[in-house]
Parts: structure tokens; C-alpha cells; sequence
């Protein structure tokens, strides 16, 4: 395991809880203000001029910067439809170097790892180094929103968390990756849930059995899984109430779904005030306003475009409570359902000591309020001795700054690029039908 620190302001610190609480603040107001700028339909326009980026989705963007995309559609055990972009060279003459799985966090899509351009987004790095990449979407975003029988406006449809995640859409996801791309193993990189539903699918036996033998490579950037440290204000509040009160707050359904009011609203707000957009991206997914930023925030209306993507009030609370029981286990259904489900009066745990190990390579923030340093380092220590194969914090980045930031296409997609073609194993067979597929 080999451990590096980068980075300036080494002794930066978090903002001291009283400026979270007021960023609370701020934010559930500007929450409130959304209903109210849905009449700026004229701004969207003004805020978006001269970035195509936010009028697109992501296979438009993936045309846009050169490359052919091409969408596809894998079907899960429980009946879901997951919708997966695949990105191509125009002109495919060589052959790939191996196939590659990106996998969103939480309230997002596909569309994070494709909104900074051809030098400085992840997808295009790795398509551009002779990868064959594809691009995940989890069920309940606005890309996989289909089902056998049930419809997105149906109770039933959104009954489930990153449980089912990890249990469903991740094997689906990679087996189906494996089987078009012609290739036993394939490279996974996931960012804050996505990682964690690994973490959760390797350490269930049934799933890791099949799972692990299929990945050369696991890159988790903003790791998550335990949830003690966590100070992103939105998840914080929302842990202080129970799964139930979640459900009088926000119903049975969905959990902040892509709409035409956030699409038009969110930019709006970017481009007039960067500062409450800061604040609304901040108090979903975990950063510190006001501390040195690598989002480069003229790109802020594109990203408010995409994000938040959606998913189910149920996902939601059940990150709520991994804070409140300090502990990586699975959805609590309350005692008497949690023994029709578990035959036990409390969910299992996910036991990270027993996971089926896979090479597995952590990067994480020193300034991540959701991936908290801390849980980080409990992953690690929990984890099978050698299966980290690379640990780093890096310096001054927040939860965001791994798929946003300006300078990741620099230092951070490097070094992931290169871990990706050491760990990169293929027969020969492979390689041929990869060249294919």
C-alpha cells in the first residue's frame, strides 16, 4: 500500500460548526426559493449562453466532444431498466485497452463524469487513452426510469435504497458490460455511492462470488461507507429524523428527481450568485464553502443543469441512518418488518473484513464533509490486509472536486488512468473480441 499527500494549504481547516449550521440555513431557503424562480425561464437562457453543455444530455455531450455514443439498456433481476452510455471512437482502428465502468454518487448521473470538457472529464481521459468506457446510471435517476410493470409515479417503484443497488444494478451493470465488450474483467470506478454500493456488493458472499472475479481494478474516489463523521449539512438534518418522518416529509416517491423547474431554476442561480449555488451543491453532497475551491465555477450552470438527478425518498433515508447507528449495515424496516426481511430484529451489517478482496485503489479529501477522513481510514483498517493498492488524501479537495474539479484532470485522472492500465488484465481472447464488440 503506498500513501502521498498533495497539495497546497496543508494546514487549512474545516469552518467551525456554527458556519455549517448558517450554510444549513441558506440552503433550505434557497430550496424555497426554486418553487418561486420557476418564473426565469428567461435567465435559464442567459445563464446557459455560450455552454451547450447545459442544454444537452449526456449522450449529446459525448457527440459533442468528438466521440460516438451509443445507449444501452440492461435489465435487472427486479425488473428495472438501466440505462448505460457507452462512449466510442469515431473511427474504432485500435484495438481497446480494456473496458471501463463509471459508477455516479449519490443524486446523480451519468452525466458527472462527461461536464468538464474533453481534457478535463474522466470518461473522455480514458477514451482518449484507447479505453472502452461506459457509463453507469442507477436506478431512480432520470436516466433509468423504467421498469417491467411499475411506473415512476407507482409507490411500489421506489421502494428500495442503495441495498438494492449493490444486490441489482451493479452485477447487471458489469456483467452486462463484460458480455458486449468481449472481455472476462473489467476496470470499476465509482465516486461516493458508488462505492459504496461495491463495498455492500463485495461483502454479501452470493454477490461477491460472481462480482469479484469480473474486476482487474476498483477505484474509489470519495469513498464512502461508514457514516460517523459525516457533517453534509442536508444528510445531517435529515438524519435527526427517523426513516418514517422522512416519509411524512417527502412521501413514498422520489427524492429531488431532475424537473423543468430545476433545470431552469438552478442555473439561473449559478450564474447570478455563484455563491448560493456553492451552497445548494455543498448542502447535497458535502463540501465547505468559503475554503479553497477547485470547481471551476464558471461551469456551475452546466453542472446545476444535470444535478440533482433524483432518487427515492428510501435511499435517502437509509444514508440517514448509516449516521444515526454509526454503522455500514443494511435498510432498517423497523423490528417487526426487519424480521420478516432479516429474520433478525436489526439489519445485518456489511462486514468489510470479510469482503471478497479486489485490488482496490482509495482516493479521498482532507475537506470531504460526506466522506469524512476518519470513516475513510476505517475503511482502510477494515478492509482485507493487501487489498488497498493505493491510499491517498488529498489536500484541500472536498467531496465534489473528484468529479468537478478544474485540476482533476490533471494530477488525480492521471494517476487513475495509469492504475487503470497496470491492473488492466486481459486474455487474448479477449483483446480480439473486444476489437469487435
Amino acid at each position: 500500500t503506498r500513501s502521498e499527500e498533495r497539495g497546497q494549504n496543508k494546514g487549512q481547516t474545516r469552518p467551525e460548526k456554527e458556519n455549517l449550521d448558517s450554510m444549513t440555513s441558506r440552503s433550505f431557503l434557497l430550496l424555497w426559493m426554486i418553487g418561486i424562480l420557476e418564473s426565469y425561464g428567461g435567465a435559464y437562457a442567459n445563464s446557459c449562453s455560450g455552454l451547450p453543455d447545459c442544454h444537452s444530455d449526456t449522450p449529446t455531450i459525448i457527440e459533442t466532444y468528438g466521440f460516438r455514443p451509443e445507449n444501452h439498456t440492461c435489465r435487472t433481476p427486479d425488473g428495472f431498466h438501466l440505462t448505460l452510455h457507452r462512449i466510442r471512437q469515431k473511427t474504432q482502428q485500435k484495438q481497446p485497452l480494456g473496458s471501463v465502468l463509471l459508477l455516479h454518487g449519490l443524486l446523480d448521473s451519468s452525466s458527472t463524469w462527461v461536464m468538464n470538457g474533453r481534457k478535463g472529464s474522466l470518461a473522455f481521459i480514458l477514451a482518449d487513452s484507447g479505453f472502452d468506457v461506459w457509463l453507469g446510471n442507477s436506478r431512480g435517476n432520470s436516466y433509468s426510469l423504467a421498469h417491467d410493470t411499475l411506473k415512476p409515479s407507482d409507490k411500489k417503484f421506489w421502494k428500495w435504497s442503495w441495498d438494492e443497488m449493490a444486490r441489482y444494478d451493479l452485477p447487471t451493470m458489469v456483467e452486462y458490460v463484460c458480455g458486449m465488450s468481449g472481455v472476462r474483467t473489467i476496470s470499476l470506478v465509482g465516486h461516493s455511492q458508488g462505492t459504496m454500493q461495491v463495498f455492500a456488493a463485495l461483502a454479501t458472499h452470493e454477490i461477491a462470488k460472481d462480482l469479484a472475479p469480473r474486476l482487474n481494478l476498483f477505484v474509489a474516489l470519495a469513498p464512502v461507507a461508514f457514516l460517523r463523521g459525516l457533517s453534509s449539512p442536508l444528510l445531517r438534518a435529515l438524519a435527526d429524523v427517523d426513516a418514517d418522518a422522512l416519509v411524512g416529509l417527502f412521501g413514498e416517491g422520489s427524492f429531488l428527481p431532475s424537473s423543468e423547474i430545476l433545470r431552469k431554476a438552478l442555473p439561473a442561480i449559478c450564474a447570478h450568485a455563484a455563491y448560493a449555488c456553492d451552497s445548494f451543491a455543498c448542502m447535497l453532497s458535502g463540501c465547505v464553502p468559503g475554503a479553497r475551491s477547485h470547481v471551476n465555477h464558471t461551469r456551475w450552470p452546466v453542472y446545476s443543469a444535470h444535478y440533482p438527478s433524483g432518487s427515492s425518498v428510501q435511499n435517502v433515508a437509509h444514508f440517514a441512518q448509516g449516521i444515526r447507528a454509526a454503522s455500514f449495515r443494511r435498510f432498517d424496516f423497523g423490528t417487526i418488518r426487519n424480521l420478516e426481511h432479516y429474520h433478525s430484529l436489526s439489519p445485518p451489517p456489511y462486514n468489510l473484513a470479510q469482503v471478497r478482496p479486489v485490488p482496490t485503489a482509495l482516493f479521498s479529501g482532507n475537506l470531504d464533509t460526506l466522506a469524512d477522513p476518519a470513516d475513510v481510514e476505517t475503511i482502510v483498517q477494515e478492509l482485507p490486509a493487501g487489498m488497498v493498492v493505493w491510499r491517498e488524501e488529498l489536500q484541500t479537495w472536498d467531496h465534489l472536486t473528484f468529479v468537478w474539479g478544474e485540476d482533476a484532470g490533471g494530477y488525480l485522472y492521471s494517476k487513475v488512468r495509469a492504475l487503470i492500465e497496470q491492473h488492466t488484465a486481459r486474455a487474448p481472447e479477449d483483446a480480439s473480441r473486444a476489437a469487435v464488440a
